[in-house]
C-alpha cells in the first residue's frame, strides 16, 4: 500500500507537468533529467521514508542511503525522461523493494493511462487489480519484441548488431524508450520479450519481479556479474527465450 501510494503521488506530479516546457539538465550526452524527475522523486521518498524509516534507498536522482535493516527501496521516479521531455506519452514510475538482496515487491505505474502494475513474490502479478500472465506466443517469428539502447550507444554501438539480428527473425521489434514499462508489457502479454544492455538497478527492480510472477523469465548474460549495467538482459514469456537468446549471445 505504501509503494502504491508513493507511485500515485509521483504520478500526479508527472501528469500535472505534462505538456509544459521543462528545465532539462544533461547527466550525459543523451541522458537528461528534468525538474519533474526530481519533484516526483521527492514526493515518493517522503512517503517511503515516513512509512519505512529503517529501509535503505537507491533512487536514480539521489545518493544511495543505507538502512539499518536488510531492506532497500529501488526507485526510478520517471523512467523515460527523454520521452517525457519530448511530450511522447510512454514513461513510468518504478518502485521495487528488496529484502536480503532479493526482490519481494514491484510497482510500475503509467500515470498517463493510470495503469498500475503490482507484483509480490509468491502472490502473482496484477494490472489494476486484475491478474496478468505472459503471452503464449510459441515462436520468435510470431513475436513482438522490444529493446532499448544504452546511453553510450553513440560511442560503442552496443545493441545495434543484436537489433539487426532480431529484426530479421521476429515479427516486429519496437524501441519505446522505457525499460520498466516495456517489461511490464511483457508481464501482461502485450509484448512477448524485451532485451537491452546498460540498464541500471532502478530500471529493472520492480519489472523483473512482475515478469517472474506472471510466468516469464529474466536472465542476464556477459559482463561483470556484480555490475548490472555491464550485462545484457533478456526477458521473455519463456517459450521463445532460447530462440531469442541465441541471436543475442
Amino acid at each position: 500500500d505504501t509503494a502504491i501510494e508513493a507511485a500515485h503521488a509521483g504520478g500526479k506530479i508527472i501528469r500535472d507537468g505534462w505538456g509544459q516546457t521543462h528545465t532539462v539538465t544533461l547527466k550525459g550526452v543523451i541522458n537528461p533529467v528534468t525538474e519533474i524527475d526530481r519533484a516526483s522523486e521527492a514526493a515518493i521518498l517522503k512517503i517511503l521514508r515516513a512509512a519505512t524509516p529503517t529501509f535503505g534507498i537507491l533512487s536514480e536522482e539521489s545518493e544511495e542511503v543505507r538502512g539499518t535493516e536488510d531492506a532497500r527501496w529501488v526507485i526510478d521516479p520517471l523512467d523515460a525522461t527523454v520521452n517525457y521531455s519530448h511530450h511522447f506519452p510512454y514513461f513510468a514510475i518504478s518502485i521495487g523493494l528488496e529484502r536480503a538482496g532479493r526482490a519481494v515487491l514491484g510497482v510500475v505505474y503509467d500515470p498517463m493511462l493510470d495503469q498500475l502494475f503490482v507484483a509480490e513474490r509468491g502472490n502473482g502479478a496484477w494490472l489494476n487489480e486484475q491478474p496478468i500472465h505472459v503471452s503464449a506466443t510459441a515462436t520468435l517469428q510470431e513475436s513482438i519484441v522490444a529493446t532499448g539502447f544504452p546511453y553510450d550507444v553513440w560511442e560503442t554501438g552496443h545493441n545495434l548488431p543484436e537489433l539487426a539480428r532480431v529484426t530479421r527473425r521476429a515479427q516486429t521489434v519496437r524501441v519505446n524508450g522505457c525499460a520498466a514499462l516495456d517489461m511490464a508489457y511483457v508481464a501482461c502479454g502485450r509484448l512477448d520479450a524485451y532485451f537491452d544492455i546498460g540498464l541500471a538497478a532502478w530500471d529493472v527492480a520492480a519489472a523483473q519481479l512482475l515478469i517472474e510472477e506472471a510466468g516469464g523469465v529474466v536472465m542476464y548474460y556477459g559482463g561483470d556479474p556484480a555490475v548490472i549495467e555491464s550485462r545484457t538482459m533478456v526477458a521473455s514469456n519463456l517459450l521463445i527465450h532460447a530462440q531469442l537468446s541465441s541471436l543475442i549471445f
